[in-house]
């Protein structure tokens, strides 16, 4: 047989698809972490008797660390939960300032990503980011003109 007999059946088996063939999906994104974060505002200062809030229990460890050690007088002024989700930033207002928080992500399974900017009395304080375990408390704190502490504790899970 000649090809120019078989040439129109090829060109019309390309041109026609396959019956198994089917048109895929457009594959989705995963949806955006979310991951619910408290923050604690706390004044520290140093007093003849030492003290801690009870609802600072779980800092008291890192309390007695530098630089915080400096002061032995830790007070809760002001505690938010916020739900941080992936690449959004939030605002959470204190009764000092301001704080933006980003959540980039989970690292190693197990670690949050994020972004903080303290920002207090129109001045910028902290403007980090940090990978820490969830559960873990970051710490974050400046001193203050009569030697007292303004601090900023946030943990995620």
């Amino acid at each position: 047989m000649s090809i120019r007999r078989w040439l129109p059946v090829l060109m019309l088996a390309c041109a026609i698809p396959a019956a198994s063939a089917q048109p895929t999906a457009p594959k989705q994104p995963p949806p955006p972490v979310v991951v619910s974060c408290e923050f604690l505002e706390i004044t520290a200062s140093a007093g003849t008797t030492p003290s801690v809030d009870p609802a600072l229990d779980k800092l008291k460890k890192k309390f007695k660390k530098p630089p915080f050690s400096s002061w032995n007088v830790f007070k809760l002024d002001h505690s938010e939960q916020k739900s941080l989700t992936q690449k959004k930033l939030e605002t959470i207002t204190l009764k000092q300032g301001t704080v933006e928080a980003k959540l980039f992500g989970i690292v190693n399974k197990s670690q949050l990503r994020l972004s903080i900017s303290l920002t207090v009395s129109d001045k910028n304080i902290v403007n980090t980011t940090a990978t820490f375990e969830g559960g873990d408390y970051l710490v974050y704190g400046h001193s203050l003109p009569n030697n007292d502490g303004h601090l900023l504790a946030l943990t995620c899970k």
